[in-house]
């Protein structure tokens, strides 16, 4: 099994604090830019491929923007992760 596989996820907000507490958790700053749309005057399959791109980066910037470039050992994030692509899925409209 992987360290992953054998990490315990927080099941509460409030157990997510407290773990974060227990191990010192301290989130990095993400050196990401945000990233820019691409330009409409693409021809239609490259600004397909390149829309695709744009959304992946927003997706990781957004992610390592809320939770730290250390986002993977934020207990915060562990507690989310379940959910994140949901979420991401619900909100991405109104970013993008």
């Amino acid at each position: 099994m992987t360290e992953d596989q054998n990490r315990r996820r927080p099941r509460s907000l409030t157990e997510a604090i407290e773990m974060a507490k227990a191990i010192g958790f301290k989130k990095i700053p993400t050196k990401l830019t945000e990233p820019k749309p691409p330009p409409e005057d693409l021809p239609p399959e490259e600004y397909k491929k390149a829309e695709a791109e744009y959304e992946q980066k927003m997706k990781q910037w957004l992610t390592e923007s809320i939770y730290g470039a250390n986002y993977k050992d934020n207990p915060l994030y562990q507690w989310r992760e379940p959910y994140w692509d949901n979420e991401w899925e619900a909100i991405k409209h109104l970013i993008l």
